[in-house]
């Protein structure tokens, strides 16, 4: 009879009592709103957000639960990648970003050197970039430029992107992170690197 059940096993693994630790502090202190106005607690989206949480947090012990020795090894600079991004889970609603949530934790205990001095930008743009912000970059990762111009035309191994367009106002969510930064101005365009 004092056999630990596969969930007792599974619940208080160090993994388990991580994400449910960081679930709990957060889920009173990220949530201020909540205490001042009761009435989004009891809405759809409300519950909604709690399922895709409950999923994401789900995933996420799965994964890292295989990696309780390097958890216990993590660094200050990967302890604060892994806090930003679990508490910007909180804030966002956008499923795909829910999923680059999870990568961030994942890669910020597999990979310590990563976030070594590095810690407080890149939990910034953790935090703040959106999914599409990131989808954009990864689609023009392999560009060395970024032009905004007023017509679009073809520049060698440069992106050129259509004042006015959607692509124009993620390039400004993109700058405003720092991720993306001009050299220099054109005759008739701005160019980024």
């Amino acid at each position: 009879m004092n056999e630990k059940s596969t969930v007792e096993k599974v619940s208080s693994g160090l993994p388990v009592n991580i994400v449910a630790n960081t679930v709990g502090v957060f889920g009173a202190t990220i949530t201020p709103l909540a205490a001042f106005v009761p009435f989004l607690v009891q809405t759809l989206a409300s519950g909604r957000q709690a399922q895709r949480l409950e999923k994401m947090f789900g995933e996420l012990t799965a994964v890292i639960e295989s990696q309780s020795e390097k958890l216990k090894e993590l660094t200050d600079d990967q302890y604060k990648l892994v806090n930003e991004a679990i508490s910007a889970a909180f804030y966002t609603v956008d499923e795909q970003k829910l999923a680059l949530l999870k990568n961030a934790v994942v890669t910020a205990i597999d990979e310590p050197d990563i976030a070594a001095l590095a810690s407080e930008a890149l939990s910034r743009a953790i935090r703040d970039i959106s999914a599409e912000e990131a989808r954009f970059i990864v689609k023009n990762y392999g560009y060395s430029k970024l032009f905004i111009v007023s017509e679009v035309k073809l520049i060698d191994d440069a992106v050129a992107i259509q004042r006015g367009s959607n692509e124009e106002m993620l390039m400004s969510g993109l700058i405003g992170l720092g991720l993306v930064y001009s050299t220099a101005p054109t005759f008739d365009s701005v160019k980024y690197e």
